[in-house]
């Protein structure tokens, strides 16, 4: 005689369906309650997100599973993200946990693979890559991303405990004065533009930031509109090897072991050519934002395109465009900028932010602003290795020092000595 008990307790093994329905029967494996009772066991089997190691990469791989894999309607699989959410470190916002889940809607790739499979097949089935399809679709802007709404108290509450992690969640740029002038560093999520004139040095310290930042295991992306592919290499090389580029004809494996050395244990940097438009630029943030990259700098605002009239509505829309990918992607966003000709005439070389060429806009969205000037440059009465570093803006931190002295080495396109500048007494400080 056959086991009726152990015949439910094999098929409940085998469908992973175990609550019973209140007629007395189990519920049917394809029912919508069985299906997200699948998928709740299936997501507890993924590591939480961890931030620093492919955290975003992690959760929209989560909220993929849920929404294109599991095929559950969007509040069901939102529901189900918050619970793995209380594994990740740090938990990310509602308004983060709801953009992910839009995004997996709208992401490509194929549909339903997970939801009608037995769990004891899950370790057979091939994950599908899914992106992030583009910002404009059909020259029709995507769907806004849901709003989100919080009390004052709840707000306040998030900043005391974000205190209460000192400044570990600030980001360090690799110059030590430079992170004391900005209060610590920078932190994820803002907007750092980088002004000068052409050849004072935007992109050396852009590469130099990157080089930081891989170091400190953080995925990065460099957006280039002005150098090639080549350009960009020579410029890490210079920055690398000790050798002037003179030297490097037939020392080749000399200068291949220093960049070995360079990259080795460092995070990825994707080098991107051509977007062409701010619209481009922004669907690859969050492309690779998906991927797990942390910061992007884009080289540079002012030669991107975009759907405004004339040049102030060019790069008006172009800063509008990048601050939202920014803020809905939490990756630092380095903004390289020029500056107009202004500084030229002026005695002491000091920078205005009314010097950001074409838009108040590029102000405003930012949330650090930083002017190079490479005064010997500007007139070579001054020592050549002289550089300077002005802090005009951070909104969300102290400038403890306007000014920040700097050694630069220009034929390895390298910053280095720097020391700040007390804006009490002038007195520097190494």
């Amino acid at each position: 005689m056959v086991d009726r008990d152990a015949v439910i307790d094999e098929m409940l093994a085998e469908y992973g369906a175990e609550i019973p329905a209140t007629n007395g029967k189990h519920v049917d494996f394809r029912s919508d309650e069985a299906v997200i009772d699948r998928a709740r066991k299936y997501l507890a089997k993924l590591p939480g997100a961890v931030s620093g190691s492919s955290g975003h990469a992690a959760t929209f791989h989560a909220a993929c599973v849920l929404v294109k894999g599991f095929e559950l309607p969007t509040q069901d699989a939102m529901e189900l993200l918050r619970e793995f959410n209380e594994r990740c470190e740090p938990p990310w916002t509602e308004h983060e946990l709801q953009h992910k889940i839009d995004d997996a809607a709208r992401a490509s790739g194929q549909s339903g693979y997970l939801r009608n499979q037995k769990p004891a097949r899950w370790e057979e089935i091939q994950i599908p890559v899914h992106k992030v399809p583009a910002v404009r679709q059909n020259g029709k802007p995507a769907a806004a991303p849901a709003s989100q709404k919080s009390t004052l108290r709840q707000a306040v509450a998030k900043a005391i405990e974000q205190s209460g992690q000192g400044r570990g969640h600030l980001i360090d740029l690799g110059l030590p004065t430079l992170n004391r002038a900005l209060g610590g560093g920078v932190e994820f999520g803002e907007v750092l533009l980088i002004a000068a004139r052409p050849s004072h040095g935007k992109s050396a310290i852009a590469l130099q930031l990157i080089a930081a930042l891989t170091a400190n295991q953080i995925p990065c992306a460099f957006i280039s509109e002005e150098m090639s592919q080549l350009m960009i290499g020579k410029r890490v090389l210079h920055f690398v090897s000790p050798l002037h580029e003179t030297q490097w004809a037939g020392r080749q494996e000399e200068i291949t072991g220093q960049a070995d050395t360079h990259f080795k244990g460092r995070a990825e940097c994707v080098v991107i050519e051509n977007c062409r438009t701010a619209d481009r630029v922004a669907e690859e943030i969050r492309q690779l934002a998906a991927t797990g990259v942390k910061a992007v700098v884009v080289d540079y605002v002012q030669l991107l395109t975009s759907t405004g009239g004339n040049r102030f509505e060019t790069v008006t829309q172009n800063s509008v465009i990048l601050r939202q990918a920014c803020t809905e992607t939490g990756v630092l966003l380095i903004v390289l900028a020029q500056m107009s000709r202004a500084i030229e005439g002026r005695d002491t070389f000091t920078p205005k932010v009314s010097d950001l060429r074409e838009s108040g806009q590029l102000e405003q969205d930012a949330d650090v602003i930083l002017f190079l000037v490479w005064p010997w440059k500007l007139d070579q009465k001054h020592p050549k290795n002289d550089y300077t570093i002005f802090v005009s803006k951070n909104r969300n931190r102290e400038i403890v020092a306007p000014v920040v002295n700097c050694y630069f080495e220009p034929s390895r396109q390298k910053v280095s000595g720097l020391a700040y500048v007390d804006p009490m007494d002038g007195q520097e400080f190494g």
